[in-house]
């Protein structure tokens, strides 16, 4: 018998990772026997006999499966994180395999979205409704190729008296509540309106809204004795007087031929036009012209030193420096000029597009190759004048006679060197491939993407058309061939012999055009190479590597 008293055993403070390797010995009373298991037999029969209680209360509750309790001066909290970027976190509480419950079907699911996650591609049921970095809280009642099941109601309330669910947005105070859910029904709160999807706004009540269509018709009555008084004043005062008009609201067309004034002027504030103007004199605002309608401008009689429209911030501009001006924008004075184009909504964008075409607006032909579509210039001011092309330029050019498959282009770039006066072409992007007619100057280097092999490889083929830099290991020889060879494309290869003897590189390049002067070089064990291979006209005939060992 073991004279070892408990109290002088070794304390362990922490179970082994393997349970199973960790033994207690007890007595069971009924059966009055003594008895070993493990530690992985004992938390078995106690999650299975016992509730999850964790804290220093005791569980108070009927039918509780776990309970987490603690007293804390702020908050307490339970966290549960997904360290997968493109995963999501989710608690889901499912309905009994009898009632259908599954990891897709009957189930209620609270989560959170990581940065990476892909909508669509995620592993539960919101498909691209869902974004990165979101919350969400929903049901899954149907079942797949079941239309007719009931779907499942997800329920968000109150059961109290005199409560109410509330929404914010943008922020956490009580001026960001948007909406209230009380016992009499949606209330928009804090100004905000109800957006239709035709963009329209409500934020007024039925009441309010009557009210606004009795003021309205009273409006409109008074327009019709408006448009009166203005018929008989205008035949009035042709040629002899001034007309000052506030505000000029109409709904039909206001047309302005008969209108002539020999020792006055028209002088309006606001002119608001929701149908139609016509006009054949001149129109001189003083105030804002807001038109809700299409606005069509043509001018065919503008010449050489004019532009057909003319938007100008200053009493006086330049003229234009050559013919073709069709909107001449004269910014003000000590100010940079600023054009901005707002977009709007997901996956829109501003586009600035020019069209071109041989022929003409009536009947338009294709473009042909060396066309230009559209051209971005820089101009200067010189010594007495403008440049009258511009000093420098990108031009968006057609690369191929153009039909309804067939748009190939390149945008090319000009400059004007210092101390001439003479355009240079600099840079062609065509359509897989950028032409540098410049010097490129690279001040911190280039970077290419590596091919980098895993492991120790015998065979690896480098791909002239994609590959410039290749990184490879061998333990056993290492043999190259060839894809896509490419004018004027060099590769470097770096091969390390991880083994610790000898091993031969075969390097796919003749003996006389390699720097070897054999087909193969021989690795010294745990050393490495550098090979470089040089394609001079795409063929295999005129492709050199040279090995580089230290």
């Amino acid at each position: 018998m073991s004279t070892v008293k408990i109290s002088q055993l070794p304390v362990f403070t922490a179970i082994n990772a393997n349970t199973a390797n960790t033994l207690f010995v007890g007595v069971d009373v009924p059966s009055d026997t003594t008895f070993q298991m493990t530690a992985h037999t004992l938390a078995q029969g106690l999650y299975s006999n016992e509730i999850l209680n964790v804290g220093v209360n005791q569980q108070s509750l009927p039918n509780t499966i776990a309970q987490f309790s603690l007293k804390g001066a702020s908050y307490i909290q339970t966290n549960l994180v997904n360290l997968d970027d493109g995963g999501t976190a989710d608690i889901v509480v499912t309905a009994s395999a009898n009632s259908g419950g599954t990891d897709a079907t009957y189930f209620t699911d609270l989560g959170f979205a990581n940065i990476n996650v892909v909508p669509g591609l995620e592993f539960n049921n919101l498909g691209t409704a869902l974004s990165p970095r979101d919350g969400y809280l929903y049901v899954q009642g149907a079942l797949p190729g079941s239309p007719n099941a009931n779907g499942g109601n997800l329920l968000i309330g109150t059961t109290s008296t005199n409560t109410e669910i509330r929404f914010i947005g943008g922020g956490y105070n009580s001026g960001n509540i948007v909406a209230k859910i009380t016992a009499d029904g949606l209330k928009m709160v804090n100004g905000h309106p109800i957006y239709f999807s035709d963009g329209t706004t409500q934020n007024t009540a039925a009441a309010s809204n009557a009210y606004s269509q009795a003021a309205f018709a009273q409006a409109n009555a008074a327009n019709n004795l408006a448009q009166s008084a203005y018929n008989t004043t205008n035949t009035a005062v042709q040629n002899t007087a001034t007309i000052t008009i506030n505000n000029l609201n109409t709904t039909g067309n206001i047309v302005a031929t008969g209108i002539q004034s020999t020792t006055g002027a028209i002088i309006t504030g606001n002119l608001i036009v929701n149908g139609t103007a016509n006009m054949s004199g001149s129109l001189n605002v003083s105030g804002i012209v807001n038109m809700n309608a299409q606005v069509i401008l043509t001018n065919t009689s503008f010449s050489n030193t004019q532009s057909a429209l003319t938007i100008t911030a200053t009493p006086n501009y330049a003229a234009p420096s050559n013919d073709g001006y069709m909107i001449h924008i004269s910014g003000k004075q000590n100010v940079s000029s600023r054009i901005v184009t707002d977009s709007y909504g997901a996956n829109t964008y501003v586009v600035y597009a020019g069209r071109s075409t041989r022929g003409n607006v009536a009947y338009p032909s294709a473009v042909q190759s060396g066309d230009i579509l559209t051209r971005f210039s820089g101009n200067g001011f010189g010594t007495t004048g403008w440049a009258p092309l511009g000093t420098g330029h990108i031009d968006f050019v057609a690369a191929e006679n153009y039909t309804d498959t067939n748009r190939g282009s390149q945008i090319q770039f000009w400059n004007t060197p210092v101390g001439t006066n003479t355009l240079t072409q600099v840079a062609t992007f065509n359509g897989i491939s950028v032409t540098f007619t410049g010097t490129v100057e690279s001040k911190k280097g280039f970077i290419y993407t590596p091919a980098v092999y895993p492991g120790a490889q015998t065979a690896i083929t480098i791909d002239f058309a994609n590959n410039s830099v290749i990184r490879a290991q061998t333990s056993s020889g290492l043999v190259v061939s060839f894809s896509n060879y490419t004018v004027g494309k060099v590769i470097e290869l770096w091969v390390t012999n991880t083994a610790g003897t000898n091993q031969t590189f075969t390097h796919g390049i003749s003996a006389i055009n390699s720097t070897t002067n054999s087909t193969t070089y021989t690795i010294p064990g745990t050393s490495s190479i550098l090979a470089r291979y040089m394609c001079i006209d795409g063929t295999f005939a005129n492709t050199l590597v040279a090995v580089i060992h230290a």
